[in-house]
């Protein structure tokens, strides 16, 4: 429960490897869903137990990390712990290339925003993706790039898109349907 909001019952089991799609339509529940696998919320039945070694990295609709003063490269050495080199070196898989890394992060884009914190989760090791409709404020190359990553990562997938193409592009082998608005 979330305010007036009630999502369920639902029960879900992730394992090591699942690539899950969370579809509905805006308001059926999916980015609460998401907090409470995440523990952001609580349930308000039941549990919720995580694996003793689970990494849970977030790329959330508002993309609010990297939007402050701090330069790009500053904020995703103290995110990544990476050296200088390597973390240039990362965020230029990303297109994020040396005309990025010095500006602020409230000057960079929607698009290369989501780019520097989809190269963060890349760097930090995490073994579930969690993804809010990821494709947002990308372009076409962006989100071939997204692609790719996502069939290259070997853990945990829990996804959240209206992107058809995205959907069919990546390998999902669950889907929950949260079909029509709660309220």
């Amino acid at each position: 429960e979330l305010g007036p909001f009630r999502l369920g019952p639902v029960d879900l089991d992730l394992a090591w490897q699942d690539r899950l799609a969370v579809l509905g339509p805006n308001g059926s529940g999916k980015t609460t869903l998401l907090r409470a696998l995440l523990g952001e919320v609580e349930v308000a039945a039941g549990s919720r137990w995580v694996g003793p070694g689970a990494r849970f990295g977030l790329l959330d609709q508002r993309r609010s990390r990297y939007g402050g003063a701090t330069p790009l490269l500053d904020g995703f050495l103290r995110a990544t712990g990476l050296d200088r080199s390597e973390a240039r070196s990362l965020l230029a898989k990303f297109a994020l290339g040396a005309d990025h890394v010095d500006r602020p992060g409230s000057a960079l884009s929607p698009g290369e925003r989501t780019r520097a914190l989809l190269a963060e989760l890349m760097a930090t090791g995490v073994n579930c993706l969690v993804l809010d409709e990821p494709t947002n404020h990308l372009d076409l190359e962006a989100i071939e790039q997204l692609e790719s990553a996502l069939d290259d990562f070997d853990g945990t997938l829990v996804l959240v898109s209206h992107d058809r193409a995205l959907l069919d592009a990546v390998e999902i082998n669950r889907t929950i349907d949260l079909g029509a608005p709660h309220g």
